[in-house]
This record gives C-alpha cells, sequence and structure tokens, in this order.
C-alpha cells in the first residue's frame, strides 16, 4: 500500500533495534514472531554496501502481520508495508518508477511467506522468479502537510 500519511509503524532501517519495535506492528501474531519478521526483512533490504536498493528497502514500514488458519493449520500469511514515495524513487514524470516499485514487491511479497513459514515451522525464503505487476494508477512524491498549531484537533 502506497500511504500519503506515515503512521505509527516499523522502518526496515529500524529493524536493527528489532526489540525496541514489534509492540508497533498490527497484527494477531505474537511479539516474538513479529520480532523475527523484522529481522528478516532487515536482512534482505540489507545495507546500501551489501545490497542493491537497501536506500529504498530500508524505508519501507511494516505495518500490519497476520496468520489465519483453515482446518486446524496455518494456511495464509499477510505482512502490510507502507512507504512514503520520495524524489528519488521517482522517473522523470514525478511519478513512482516501475522499477523502483517492482524492487519494493520483491521483499514485501516474500515478507508473507516467511511469516506464513514461521508459522509452520517451515523455511519460508526463497527467491522472485517471475512477476507480473499491472499499474492502475501512479504514485507521486509525498508532500507532508504543515504541521497544525498546538491544541488544535480536527474532525472529519
Amino acid at each position: 500500500m502506497l500511504k500519503t500519511a506515515p503512521d505509527a509503524s516499523v522502518t526496515a532501517a529500524a529493524n536493527a533495534d528489532a526489540d525496541a519495535a514489534p509492540h508497533l506492528i498490527k497484527g494477531n501474531v505474537s511479539e516474538e514472531e513479529k520480532r523475527a519478521a523484522l529481522k528478516i526483512l532487515s536482512h534482505f533490504v540489507s545495507t546500501r554496501e551489501r545490497s542493491y536498493g537497501a536506500d529504498v528497502g530500508q524505508q519501507l514500514r511494516l505495518v500490519e502481520i497476520n496468520v489465519w488458519e483453515r482446518d486446524g493449520h496455518a494456511a495464509t500469511g499477510q505482512t502490510i508495508f507502507e512507504v512514503d514515495v520520495t524524489k528519488e524513487m521517482c522517473n522523470v514524470f514525478g511519478t513512482l518508477h516501475g522499477a523502483c516499485a517492482a524492487y519494493m514487491v520483491d521483499p514485501c511479497s516474500v515478507s508473507s511467506l516467511v511469516v506464513l513459514g514461521n508459522a509452520t515451522g517451515i523455511d519460508g525464503t526463497g527467491v522472485s522468479q517471475s512477476m507480473n505487476l499491472i499499474w492502475h494508477q501512479p504514485a507521486r512524491v509525498y508532500v507532508a502537510p504543515p504541521p497544525s498549531p498546538p491544541n488544535l484537533t480536527l474532525f472529519f
């Protein structure tokens, strides 16, 4: 999900301190499972010296992790990420570059397999072999709204 406003969540860059982060992630899995998911995501996006696209990958925010059961066994894993689109992610038209979006889809899509694997006791890591992405609308650079004056409450 490409958000237009930051939310309470955990960026991949913050995963080095994963012990402090799991309580910020929503979902129906334990904090231990959230901590494990953060550490694995951190490994996949790594650091600029070790990994392609790390500057972008470290901006991904993991906001929710769920595992649902079917017939008494873990059957579906879900991870939800958010990211603010920055100028460095955009093409000459000021919209999210398709290659950048595809890069972000890669660790986000494998994360649900990792979470499901963790719940079932199998290795859910792997590599993408094929992607078929269809764009319905361009994502533009996120511009933060101006800060609200102190003691002002807005209701919509």
